[in-house]
């Protein structure tokens, strides 16, 4: 079975590639509930819990999220990526 590099580059990449996917949407939903001062839920992931101070001051943001969920799903994106450059036919 021969690899040309660019499939190799894909099926070595793709944790990384998913890992930064999956990084880039929490951290949007993360800027969703913080200006809209409203509650995220992802069950099992994350929660985000956003707020807004009545007197027109700050906002905050409470985060409650589960690394290992957030590995799995990581994992769970990069085995199509992987397998499809290690066992798609040129």
């Amino acid at each position: 079975m021969r690899f040309r590099v660019g499939r190799l580059v894909l099926a070595l990449l793709s944790p990384v590639i998913a890992a930064v996917f999956v990084a880039v949407v929490l951290m949007l939903l993360a800027i969703v509930a913080t200006e809209m001062a409203t509650t995220i839920d992802i069950p099992y992931l994350v929660t985000y819990t956003g707020t807004k101070d009545p007197g027109g001051g700050g906002r905050t943001l409470s985060i409650d999220g589960s690394w290992t969920v957030a590995t799995a799903v990581t994992g769970i994106l990069a085995s199509p990526m992987m397998a499809l450059a290690l066992f798609l036919p040129e």
